[in-house]
């Protein structure tokens, strides 16, 4: 493998090499993102077809992404979703990733100040990231690109299933084919994350799972996963009918036979962490929610 220690000699040979990604690089795309990350802090690991399911989730756009590469082989990438957040056309960064051969060479910031005016040429006018808190080398580039931080969110994983407290008096829980929005977004307490958005969820239409619970026919609360990673995506309930065993009836009845996992919940929503604690959840990764007005 060619191993190149002076900055300016690894940018001339990939100076030429960035380009926005086609369809026809999905798997290229796959196997640099294994390659990157596997020396990340979180073990990122996973199947070809786990993979195109990230992407989904994420509503990743290759035409809006940018792969670098040397010699015909791809060696770096900014994996970019697309939506509207906040009112606003805006790219996720759903995976940026350097393969360990390439990295401190300036290769990311490279690709980001070639992939810019491509993306306001589509109509974006801003970029959102999550990055973890402990990478700091991460962090400080994003800073230098000039993102702001807009809020903490956790990372939660709980190593047993949710024991069940009981049945909750003259609650039902059952399964619905499609969300009320108006209903639950009426019982949020914030804001999800891109990966929990209502579009998230609604661009995962045959691989969610959805979970009312139901006093006298009355919708009091709802949880949602993601049900190939076992992702719980949202999750709320009324305020007057909170402190019930609700909460935990939802995630009883959503999580089945596997563990669910959390992602970016606000560090703000202190009653919601609580909840999450109280049910055999804790907190294992910290991450800055970033964004930059391009």
């Amino acid at each position: 493998m060619l191993r190149l220690d002076c900055h300016s000699e690894i940018l001339s040979t990939i100076s030429q090499m960035y380009r926005l990604l086609t369809r026809a690089d999905f798997h290229s795309l796959y196997k640099c993102f294994l390659d990157a990350f596997s020396d990340y802090q979180v073990d990122m690991q996973m199947s070809e077809e786990q993979f195109q399911q990230r992407v989904g989730r994420d509503r990743v756009e290759l035409e809006s992404s940018v792969g670098a590469f040397d010699n015909g082989r791809m060696i770096g990438f900014y994996m970019n979703g697309r939506g509207v957040w906040e009112g606003n056309e805006t790219a996720y960064d759903a995976g940026t990733g350097v393969v360990r051969d390439y990295r401190r060479h300036g290769v990311a910031k490279e690709m980001f100040d070639f992939m810019v005016p491509r993306l306001k040429e589509r109509g974006i006018i801003q970029y959102l990231l999550e990055v973890l808190t402990s990478n700091e080398r991460a962090v400080a580039l994003y800073r230098k690109l000039g993102f702001e931080e807009v809020r903490r969110l956790a990372v939660l994983r709980s190593k047993q299933m949710v024991e069940t407290s009981g049945d909750v008096k003259r609650v039902t829980f059952r399964r619905l084919e499609e969300p009320d929005w108006d209903v639950f977004c009426a019982y949020w307490d914030g804001k999800p994350s891109w990966q929990s958005s209502i579009d998230a969820v609604e661009s995962v239409r045959n691989q969610r799972e959805i979970v009312g619970a139901f006093a006298d026919e009355k919708c009091v609360g709802y949880g949602i996963v993601h049900q190939p990673s076992g992702l719980l995506m949202q999750l709320a309930v009324a305020p007057e009918f909170r402190r019930r065993g609700i909460g935990r009836g939802i995630l009883v009845t959503l999580s089945g036979k596997e563990i669910l996992k959390i992602n970016n919940v606000d560090e703000e929503l202190k009653g919601t962490l609580a909840f999450f604690k109280a049910n055999g959840f804790e907190i294992v990764l910290r991450q800055f929610e970033m964004k930059k007005l391009l």
